[in-house]
């Protein structure tokens, strides 16, 4: 679940195997006040915190002990790995070498040359912490060797191979058995196009693929972390390359949102839900690379390596999941295949296979269709955001309209309305930007123009993405004529309660302008000490009381007096004949 922590967000490239559940944080404690935050810290004080968010509550409040962005910090040298020689500097002019710069069989190769070009790229230069820490660097003091052990060798990787008979799939779960397959030159570059798929990327799988295939770091640099915006000191930014340039690269980010159903999460933020349950919108992210057919004297063969984020293991995806791309079998069918339900890496070798089985003469021509099957699931999540916030607005739509919804209340009332609406208003137009990156990017219309009939599927899934765009913009047009209704409608109320207000201090000013005179002359007449004069001293009172009284209200309400006189007194005439000329 993704959630905002000291201004950021980032997704976790974490194992999920060595969660512990007891330091797992308690997800309403990112919300916390910042006073309270010392408070929420202490009880976790030496704990190992393996799989804690970076810029949490529970990481701490200096993530720049790791250096800035100008100065690096001693810290480095303890994760610092030692690699193989510096090449020569003319070996490292260009990054889009068609031969490696370091020969695969030295070890740890592949870090050191994202380590020498990160001086005329400086953006490499978190990648290659990353790589040397195995995850986020801020998390360096949280996590213990062991973990880092686990985490460096994490492997999950199916190769698909495109043979002419079929696809077929191999599996990796062990970092040494990928280096054996590996070891085989007729594995590095077979006489058939292949693509490679892998779960959650660690140091070992991208030291290989990277080293084997000459992958341009920046796609490796582009996936492991996605920050909103950042301080002007982070070590971790990334900037955008020039359009032109960005459009001429051969791997590409492609961003997303997961809706998820979380239980027992105890966090109640939308009406008409379960007390227990939240659902949240999940950041995730694939990437894709590949090699175009040629190269090598044109002997290599289409490639592609496509890396997608973890599945989720908490809670349901929302309504079920997005619907099965297959038509409905026919009635009489006996056997059909089911697609796997609780694994985004399964699901996505299981709709590529079928992809690449009906595309397979394509590969050589549009690489890119290797890529297909994980647009249209990312296109199927987007359209489930698309609904739920539809859901939402109309949910709150209908909040405002029945008045028993505007009262005070925690779930409930106009000042709740708003806060719900306020996190869409923020979170539309970065979902607006990610969409469009990814029309802009792989599914560029100006690449899409030749080979019409070898990129329908493409084709196909840009019209699914620019419809989604069209939606979000409805959506978002939505979402600010509801905020501006809200603040109306609060504005409105506002005036009703001062008016109210008005109305009782015109009363209580009233009633102090008859007690005024009483008190005065009450004041004025205990001056008498006898008791026997008591009834002329009342005659007085009433006699000095009641006209200052009557004064003291024709005073008050001299205008509506006035009004009074001049609607009830006929208007004068003018004196003198009217017909005289």
């Amino acid at each position: 679940m993704s959630l905002p922590s000291n201004n950021k967000l980032q997704r976790q490239h974490s194992c999920k195997e060595d969660i512990d559940p007891e330091n797992v944080p308690s997800r309403p404690e990112h919300f916390a006040r910042i006073s309270s935050h010392r408070e929420l810290r202490e009880p976790l004080e030496g704990k190992q915190l393996p799989n804690v968010l970076p810029h949490s509550i529970e990481a701490g409040d200096d993530a720049y002990y790791i250096g800035d962005v100008y100065a690096p910090s001693d810290v480095t040298h303890d994760w610092e790995i030692d690699t193989c020689e510096e090449p020569p500097p003319q070996q490292t002019k260009s990054i889009n070498s068609s031969v490696n710069i370091l020969n695969p069989s030295d070890d740890r190769c592949y870090l050191q040359y994202i380590k020498n070009i990160s001086r005329g790229w400086p953006g490499l230069s978190y990648l290659s912490k990353w790589m040397e820490v195995t995850t986020s660097p801020v998390k360096w003091k949280h996590i213990t060797a062991d973990n880092r052990k686990i985490r460096a060798e994490r492997t999950k990787v199916a190769i698909i191979d495109v043979l002419p008979e079929g696809p077929e799939v191999q599996w990796f779960y062990d970092i040494h058995k990928l280096e054996e397959f590996f070891k085989n030159p007729k594995n590095i570059n077979p006489d058939h196009e292949r693509l490679f798929i892998v779960e959650d990327i660690s140091r070992d799988v991208v030291e290989l693929l990277g080293s084997h295939y000459n992958v341009d770091p920046f796609f490796w640099r582009g996936h492991i972390s996605d920050y909103l915006w950042y301080n002007t000191r982070d070590p971790w930014v990334e900037l955008e390359e020039l359009p032109h340039i960005a459009g001429e690269r051969n791997h590409f980010n492609l961003p997303y949102v997961h809706p998820r159903r979380l239980d027992n999460d105890g966090i109640n933020v939308y009406v008409l839900d379960n007390d227990e349950s939240v659902v949240a919108l999940c950041r995730s992210k694939a990437s894709f690379w590949m090699r175009p057919e040629g190269g090598k004297a044109k002997e290599e063969r289409a490639l592609g390596i496509l890396v997608v984020d973890p599945s989720f293991t908490e809670g349901s995806p929302l309504w079920g999941g997005y619907r099965n791309f297959d038509p409905c079998p026919p009635l009489h069918a006996q056997e059909f295949g089911v697609p796997p339900q609780n694994s985004l890496f399964y699901n996505t070798v299981h709709w590529t296979m079928k992809n690449l089985e009906e595309q397979q003469g394509n590969l050589k021509h549009q690489p890119k269709l290797m890529a297909v099957s994980i647009l249209n699931i990312i296109a199927a999540e987007w359209l489930t955001v698309k609904q739920y916030l539809i859901t939402r607005l109309t949910q709150i739509e209908w909040e405002l309209q029945v008045p028993d919804f505007r009262g005070e209340g925690v779930q409930y009332g106009l000042d709740r309305c708003l806060s719900r609406l306020h996190p869409f208003r923020r979170s539309l137009p970065a979902y607006r930007r990610w969409v469009e990156s990814t029309l802009n990017g792989i599914l560029n219309d100006e690449d899409l123009k030749s080979l019409d009939s070898v990129n329908n599927p493409l084709v196909k899934a840009r019209t699914d993405f620019t419809t989604i765009l069209r939606e979000l913009d409805v959506i978002e047009g939505r979402v600010h004529n509801m905020v501006n209704t809200v603040a109306t409608i609060l504005s409105l109320e506002g005036m009703k309660k001062s008016t109210k207000q008005n109305d009782t201090m015109a009363r209580l000013t009233i009633l102090a302008s008859i007690f005024g005179p009483l008190s005065f002359v009450s004041s004025f007449l205990s001056m008498t000490p006898d008791i026997t004069e008591l009834r002329s001293t009342a005659g007085y009172f009433f006699i000095l009381a009641i006209p200052l009284t009557l004064f003291a209200i024709s005073i008050a309400q001299w205008p509506s007096i006035k009004t009074f006189v001049i609607a009830r007194c006929p208007k004068r005439r003018p004196r003198g004949n009217k017909h005289m000329v």
